[in-house]
């Protein structure tokens, strides 16, 4: 492989690593999910610059192919966060839907305590501490 190839690995490497601490910096990526993607990227810095790296890791993993075990890794990864994007969108989905249901709670109050009282009957008090909050993980 020619060193441009290699250096080529390398600013691809850094520059995953950059592009990560940018949008970490305006908040588009959280800190949890930003530290896999600075791994991958300081990965792939440093395949980039020791290549042989790979091919003692599948000779010591008992791999033939050094591509396979990269693969593997690779599908590996993918499928670890996969678990952990839907983890996070079903506990996401929980607690919108408390947050729904608490609103329409709150809504059929409101609308209760707005409506007009049938004539000569006065309208009841509320008490603050009959809405129960609803606590979220």
């Amino acid at each position: 492989m020619s060193h441009d190839a290699y250096w080529l690995g390398v600013a691809g490497g850094f520059l995953i690593v950059a592009v990560v601490v940018e949008m970490v910096r305006r908040r588009y990526l959280r800190g949890r999910y930003a530290v896999v993607w600075v791994v991958l990227g300081v990965s792939a810095a440093l395949m980039a610059l020791f290549p042989d790296l790979l091919g003692m890791a599948a000779r010591a993993t008992g791999v033939v192919v050094p591509l396979n075990l990269l693969l593997f890794l690779g599908i590996l990864a993918m499928l670890i966060m996969l678990m952990q994007l839907s983890s996070e969108a079903g506990r996401l989905q929980e607690r919108t839907r408390v947050l729904a249901e608490e609103v329409a709670l709150l809504k059929a109050r409101m609308d209760h305590e707005s409506a007009p009282a049938p004539a000569g009957e006065a309208l009841p008090q509320s008490d603050p501490s009959t809405l129960e909050s609803v606590r979220l993980p």
